[in-house]
């Protein structure tokens, strides 16, 4: 039974780009990327500053991990209400009004009286930073046109793999040498000017009344009956959950098992980034194969750099496992959203959207996994979890007759 046509999908630009006002598409993507980074790194930011937290708020590393998992949760949550918003209303009053919420819920978090307030703020600052991936993907691919929306949601979609490595980066450089408010304040002055870039350089909104929450509801519940792309959700929550928990356990296990301080951690996490190169090489060289191969190939090489970061000896092994895992899971998310394109074409819009959510409700239960388990437990469960996830892929892959 085929899924019927999503209004998110109907609206992703196919064709030439409108003939409407605006700044060069160039300097709105610019703009766009500087953010994709920016504003999910707030996630990432929260694995190397759990022991500020601790610290400044008097918890144990349990409650140090809600700091992400709060924020990923409500961050999840957030694309499934954002993504028709922007369809009944527009893409740009969403994606100024979603980064001024974003600013200054991220100020409020300095100026946080206890851990109860902090957490409540960090699962606002969640929902309205769930504001931008979504509904700045569609923006790009309703914009850009034929010739040059592939490069477009490439460059966005590195930049959003990009903010993982640079969120932690921030939050590594601040741990230890300076108060923990300094991973905040920089980033609300950023979010609110990057609003009023927002406002100036993109297109006026091009709004759909008839665009309801209902509709959307519908189609999801036509896309869960559908094998294939269940078995491409399901395999979704391993994807950022195994990326979280990683550097989770391995920030820490490089400073008790091999003695580096907070600036060759950070210099670690940064030859991790390296790895994000692979997957535009990769697809450009294997998009023959189609998005099935490349997702399962993807998963297949993250258990690979799961496996190598586990081995005992050298401190090159976990670096090197870490460049792996990261180059594994940069072919895995653009794949997984061109598998859902060509599984149900009609409804991608619906079916990415919530590939998505999923993707972050992962990204929260993978910093829980890693808060409470160890090293080598925490790298195990997942190199299991992304093999499962290889297989399910294969199968999602796999031609498929439709039901009569």
């Amino acid at each position: 039974m085929s899924a019927p046509p999503s209004p998110l999908a109907v609206r992703t630009g196919r064709g030439p780009a409108a003939d409407l006002p605006g700044a060069p598409f160039p300097a709105q993507l610019g703009l766009l990327t500087v953010l994709a980074v920016a504003v999910p790194a707030q996630l990432y930011l929260a694995i190397p500053m759990a022991g500020p937290f601790q610290d400044a708020f008097g918890v144990d590393a349990g409650a140090a991990a809600w700091a992400g998992s709060c924020f990923s949760l409500c961050y999840a949550l957030g694309f499934l209400l954002f993504g028709p918003l922007a369809d009944r209303v527009g893409h740009r009053p969403v994606l100024v009004h979603g980064t001024v919420a974003t600013a200054l819920t991220t100020a409020a978090l300095c100026l946080a009286p206890g851990y109860g307030w902090f957490l409540a703020l960090r699962a606002a600052q969640g929902l309205a930073a769930a504001s931008f991936a979504p509904v700045a993907l569609a923006y790009a691919a309703r914009t850009a046109g034929d010739a040059r929306r592939p490069l477009a949601l490439s460059v966005l979609t590195t930049g959003l793999l990009g903010s993982g490595i640079a969120g932690q980066v921030l939050g590594q450089g601040v741990a230890g040498h300076a108060p923990w408010q300094a991973v905040f304040w920089p980033a609300a002055v950023l979010y609110a000017g990057a609003a009023l870039g927002l406002r100036a350089l993109l297109r006026p909104p091009v709004a759909d009344a008839s665009v309801s929450f209902g509709s959307t509801l519908s189609v999801l519940r036509a896309l869960l009956r559908d094998r294939r792309a269940v078995a491409v959700f399901a395999s979704a929550l391993t994807v950022f959950g195994s990326f979280v928990a990683l550097y989770a356990v391995l920030n820490r296990h490089l400073a008790d098992a091999h003695g580096l301080g907070g600036g060759q951690v950070l210099a670690v996490q940064a030859i991790g980034a390296a790895g994000l190169l692979v997957a535009p090489v990769a697809h450009r060289l294997a998009a023959g194969r189609g998005p099935g191969f490349l997702a399962v190939a993807g998963f297949l090489t993250a258990a690979t750099g799961l496996l190598t970061a586990q081995l005992t000896g050298a401190l090159a092994l976990p670096v090197l496992g870490s460049v792996v895992f990261v180059a594994g899971i940069g072919l895995t998310v653009p794949s997984l959203v061109g598998l859902l394109h060509r599984i149900a074409p009609a409804s991608a819009g619906t079916a990415v959207a919530f590939n998505t959510f999923l993707l972050f409700v992962g990204a929260s239960a993978g910093q829980l996994v890693a808060a409470y388990a160890g090293y080598r437990t925490t790298l195990g469960i997942f190199c299991v979890a992304v093999l499962l996830a290889a297989r399910a892929v294969a199968t999602a892959g796999r031609p498929h007759a439709p039901r009569p």
